[in-house]
């Protein structure tokens, strides 16, 4: 079940599913994060189409990127609704699913290292990725009596085929680091211990051993996918 607010995004991404599985294995559903019951119809839809919920995994994305000074009210408060508020919908919704079902589940967070190291120039999006590390450890409490693993996974500067740097923010990330747009991925490569570049894959590989059994004796954990960033080592 693939749920996006991007209607086109949904369809392109179900086109390609569907070709490489089969359309027996694909649905989709529109659903706003920030919005309760929009996150409940999607909930529903997924359940209808498949008889219930094992895998959950909690990734809408969204970047801000301002000093402290220049970070207005609306650009909290939107950061806050999508990477806070609408996680928090979107795990409540779905351990109702899980708890109803009575035979455990996983539930996969996508955070960010900033959930663990803050960076210049983000207060709110360093903020509301950090309450979601800490929400997905509410939430393998709770659920831990039911068999309902959360862990999360923590992606760092991940250009290739992300969305969030369609937005203004690969512009904002360069000028808080005063280089150009073109050196940015070079400049993260560099610091990373390892010297690589993160790609979506590398991610998708994260979320699949945590939403697998390969990990089902792990649950309020995190794997950080970064290629090493010694600040954000998990302590």
């Amino acid at each position: 079940m693939l749920a996006d607010i991007d209607e086109k995004s949904l369809e392109a991404k179900a086109k390609e599913l569907s070709g490489e599985f089969s359309p027996d294995v694909v649905r989709t559903t529109v659903c706003n994060v920030t919005d309760e019951k929009s996150v409940i119809s999607a909930m529903e839809h997924c359940s209808a189409e498949f008889g219930g919920m094992d895998v959950l995994v909690s990734n809408a994305g969204i970047a801000s990127s301002a000093p402290l000074e220049d970070t207005s009210l609306k650009l909290w408060n939107r950061t806050m609704d999508i990477l806070s508020t609408g996680y928090f919908l979107v795990s409540r919704e779905g351990f109702k699913v899980m708890k109803a079902q009575n035979i455990g589940g996983s539930i996969v967070f996508v955070a960010s290292k900033n959930g663990l190291v803050a960076s210049t120039g983000a207060s709110a999006y360093c903020t509301a990725k950090g309450a979601e590390v800490q929400l997905s450890r509410a939430v393998a409490l709770e659920g831990a009596p039911l068999g309902i693993r959360c862990n999360v996974v923590n992606p760092d500067a991940v250009l290739k085929g992300s969305k969030i740097w369609n937005s203004g923010w690969k512009k904002e990330r360069a000028d808080a680091y005063k280089m150009s747009e073109l050196e940015l991925e070079d400049m993260y490569r560099q610091r990373s211990l390892l010297k690589r570049s993160v790609f979506p894959e590398d991610i998708a590989e994260a979320i699949y051993f945590f939403a697998s059994d390969t990990s089902s004796k792990s649950t309020g954990n995190i794997i950080n996918v970064d290629a090493g960033h010694a600040p954000s080592f998990t302590r």
